[in-house]
């Protein structure tokens, strides 16, 4: 811990057996900070929140590994710190803290401090200022200022209160707080661009947005299991599939019309990807794939053709379950199901309709099929249209 003047900052770790254990912090962006630290949870475990959007969690071996698979950090820290905004922290007392936290935790080469902010702004509190003040502070003549090419980056994120998110979140209140340390150079934030939907050379407008589909990869993991490949029953255009042949994962994709078969062949052969796609029925995967290990079920339900307009579309999505428990009964189920807009001001505690049931009777039918619900949350389509994040566990 270090202190400055009448306030501390806290370095973080956590003990264990006495030891103190490196830690990472990792910053998450503003599209839904809750799926965030749920991500977060699926891949590391047990994490510490620190604010919606900044989450602590211990190093270990495969750490980097792990959050390189991640849908929804945008930074990664380490050697962190941080300090909880009070009415009396300005910006100049940020800048000293760093500098003393830098005295300890900082190699001798160039440097940059980056500072930014989230959430709403905070009276007193300047990026620039704090930069300012921090990088006079710590230069020396072994720790030289290099705004173009620094040896280290110094990241400062001023997290403020959220407010108008546009998804709901059980974290309401939550301090400001600032958070800094050593940007990991070997991570960079995904970077969609040039993989979009629009992008592919099979192109339909249901395609699930590559952010979305990796999301549904990730939160199929659990601490302890590695995943091996992702089986896609509904796999459309093949935007789930295309994240997991990008991160080295199999891929086992199929679908009823003949149409979105080929343009998965054509758009996983356009990313250059191995892969094994085959036209069946959801509740044929048991007999097209076999006995599988280390899977998850990540689908996007066809929920706009004719065959999802009725029962028959809960019916495909239920047997695509029981398939699920044939294929791999240690597996995953992370899937998004349709759902109304008012699911995203409701009390989560109120009955809401997913898949024109309620959700208490789809629990029910899910748990009949041999698998236990583990998290659900809302997302935003449109203002007629949310969707609802669903991912679920062998229930034995």
């Amino acid at each position: 811990m270090v202190s400055v003047e009448a306030f501390r900052v806290e370095v973080l770790g956590a003990l264990i057996g006495g030891v103190r254990l490196q830690m990472l912090t990792l910053v998450g962006n503003g599209w839904h900070p809750w799926l965030f630290r749920e991500e977060s949870k699926s891949l590391m475990g047990e994490i510490e929140v620190l604010h919606p959007r900044v989450v602590n969690i211990p190093l270990q071996e495969n750490t980097h590994s792990r959050i390189s698979r991640a849908a929804l950090i945008d930074d990664v820290l380490e050697n962190p710190a941080s300090l909880t905004i009070t009415e009396d922290v300005t910006s100049s007392q940020i800048g000293e803290a760093i500098s003393e936290w830098s005295a300890e935790f900082m190699e001798p080469g160039t440097f940059a401090v980056r500072s930014r902010s989230i959430g709403i702004g905070i009276d007193g509190v300047s990026s620039k200022d704090i930069e300012k003040e921090a990088g006079a502070r710590i230069s020396s003549i072994n720790n030289i200022v290099d705004l173009g090419d620094p040896e280290i980056e110094i990241s400062v994120v001023i997290a403020g209160r959220t407010e108008g998110e546009a998804h709901p979140d059980p974290l309401v209140e939550a301090n400001p707080i600032a958070v800094w340390g050593i940007r990991n150079p070997d991570w960079e934030r995904e970077n969609y661009s040039g993989r979009s939907p629009t992008d592919r050379p099979f192109f339909k407008p249901v395609s699930l947005e590559p952010r979305q589909a990796r999301l549904l990869i990730s939160l199929g993991y659990r601490p302890g299991r590695e995943i091996r490949e992702v089986v896609d029953p509904f796999c459309g255009t093949g935007g789930i599939v295309i994240e997991a042949a990008l991160q080295g994962l199999g891929v086992l994709a199929s679908d009823l019309d003949s149409r979105m078969v080929n343009g998965t062949r054509e758009n996983l052969d356009w990313v250059g990807a191995d892969y094994r796609v085959e036209k069946c029925n959801a509740s044929e995967i048991g007999s097209t794939w076999g006995r599988r290990s280390d899977c998850v079920f990540a689908f996007d339900p066809p929920y706009g053709r004719s065959s999802w307009k009725s029962e028959d579309g809960l019916d495909l999505f239920l047997s695509a379950l029981s398939s699920a428990r044939e294929v791999d009964p240690e597996g995953v189920i992370s899937t998004m199901l349709p759902t109304g807009p008012e699911v995203l001001s409701q009390n989560p505690e109120e009955e809401f309709i997913v898949m024109g049931k309620k959700w208490s009777e789809l629990e029910e039918l899910i748990a009949q099929r041999g698998w236990r619900v583990v998290l659900k949350s809302p997302i935003k389509v449109h203002r007629s249209l949310a969707r609802m994040v669903i991912v679920c566990h062998p229930s034995d």
